[in-house]
């Protein structure tokens, strides 16, 4: 068995590498087996099974970008690869959420019998959709703290990667607000009224929506899954 401080020497490491704290104790706990397999198998001191353990992992924490959601900031390849795999399943639920409202919006139309009615489902269901961030962040307010991007563990990195994409939930909903000012007439308009709607201008405006409910539910579910990490990690008082 390696001791406390040995433990805090492998986790120093790791925090050099840029990892967020959820990946990082879930990657700490392999090294810390692997070195002490090593210790006993070898039969050589922590620091010589570390360096070969180190070496093992040089490849997976060797530095690479993830531009889809991170942009030009730098994590481990291993990181990159956790974070990607973590984040289809979330991705394809935003995806059919947004799905399923844009197809309720637009089948609304048909049923609407004026435009004031579909104006008034359109205020509703899109004032609905605004209040969930206003209602987690009530509800969560004495943790605030745990949700700013740069509260971090230690002064040095990050509580979970998805607290990176909290942003997310906060700009698309001042989006929200743009699209629930503008209204949602060109659809009624175009299919039941009858008025000229450029069909370009209808697209461009409908795959704008989408994508906003879609990156806006994304953020939504980042929002619960970072606090479900934090309570994992025993972090929240």
């Amino acid at each position: 068995m390696i001791s406390s401080e040995q433990k805090l020497q492998i986790e120093q490491y790791l925090i050099s590498k840029n990892l967020s704290l959820d990946i990082l104790l879930e990657i700490k706990d392999h090294i810390i087996l692997q070195v002490e397999d090593c210790m006993c198998s070898n039969t050589v001191n922590f620091d010589e099974a570390f360096s070969k353990v180190k070496e093992i992992w040089e490849n997976n924490l060797t530095p690479t970008t993830y531009w889809f959601f991170y942009g030009r900031q730098k994590m481990p390849k291993i990181a990159k690869t956790i974070i990607k795999n973590k984040f289809q399943p979330i991705i394809i639920q935003s995806l059919l959420i947004g799905s399923l409202f844009f197809v309720l919006s637009l089948v609304m139309v048909f049923f609407a019998d004026s435009l004031e009615t579909y104006r008034i489902y359109y205020i509703v269901s899109n004032s609905l959709l605004l209040s969930i961030p206003i209602i987690l962040f009530c509800l969560n307010f004495k943790y605030i703290n745990y949700f700013k991007k740069s509260f971090v563990y230690k002064g040095r990195i990050n509580y979970s990667f998805y607290q990176q994409n909290l942003i997310l939930m906060v700009v698309c909903s001042m989006g929200q607000i743009q699209s629930l000012i503008k209204g949602g007439d060109l659809l009624y308009h175009f299919f039941i009224s009858g008025k000229d709607v450029s069909v370009f201008v209808l697209i461009a405006i409908s795959l704008y929506r989408f994508s906003l409910i879609v990156l806006f539910v994304f953020g939504i579910i980042n929002f619960l899954e970072h606090k479900r990490t934090l309570k994992q990690l025993q972090i929240l008082n």
